[in-house]
């Protein structure tokens, strides 16, 4: 079996031994490499393929998301899970803008931590507890002056193909609950891309958005 190739930026050494000690337990996955700066993951990880990324927001010189912009660039394929201390609604939501997969904080316990990196392995989102409260909020703030969210033009939006799985469910009356054991993902994860949804269609409700679905003709 082909081992999760996990990738650690932090700049404290300890942290940094910590994580690989607990993921060096795992029989699925592997630390195959680790920088404790913006600048050197960004030299590193120009030479080497990884599967995850273990970013830290606040680092001395490049911070956490410029590096996460960076190296997204030039790895594609690999996806990013910020992990921080911070929960600041725009370090999430600038996380969540530049293509990140997931974000948790660092007083997680190992279980999620490594959950979380098996999650977005698969190429689903991972954001849990107050990161998850922190978009919510962040985006009910977002509204204009009457309340209401300028729709989104349906030629302009584009979902994932879990994003259109999930909408189609719920277009369908399926609970939070039973889409979560149908893709077997976390109701916290089901959370996160209704959530996406609901700011790519910029729309307030979950009914909103199907609606704009149907007419964009996502849904049949």
């Amino acid at each position: 079996m082909k081992k999760i190739a996990v990738f650690l930026v932090d700049d404290h050494e300890i942290f940094r031994n910590g994580l690989k000690q607990l993921i060096s337990n795992e029989q699925d996955m592997e630390v195959v490499g680790e920088a404790s700066t913006g600048e050197d993951a960004i030299e590193m990880l120009s030479k080497t393929t990884v599967d995850v990324i273990i970013m830290d927001i606040r680092m001395p010189g490049i911070g956490g998301l410029d590096t996460g912009k960076s190296v997204l660039k030039n790895n594609q394929k690999a996806k990013l899970l910020f992990f921080s201390l911070f929960d600041n609604p725009d370090y999430v939501l600038t996380a969540l803008d530049m293509g990140a997969s997931g974000y948790i904080l660092k007083d997680t316990s190992n279980k999620i931590f490594l959950h979380a990196i098996r999650t977005v392995h698969l190429g689903q989102f991972y954001f849990i507890g107050e990161v998850t409260d922190t978009l919510v909020r962040r985006y009910h703030e977002q509204k204009n002056s009457s309340g209401k969210l300028q729709s989104a033009q349906p030629s302009e939006i584009s979902l994932s193909k879990r994003e259109q799985q999930i909408i189609r469910m719920i277009h369908q009356g399926v609970s939070n609950k039973e889409i979560a054991d149908s893709l077997q993902i976390s109701i916290r994860t089901i959370e996160a891309h209704r959530l996406n949804i609901l700011r790519k269609f910029q729309v307030s409700t979950i009914e909103e958005a199907v609606e704009t679905a149907k007419t964009a003709l996502l849904l049949n």
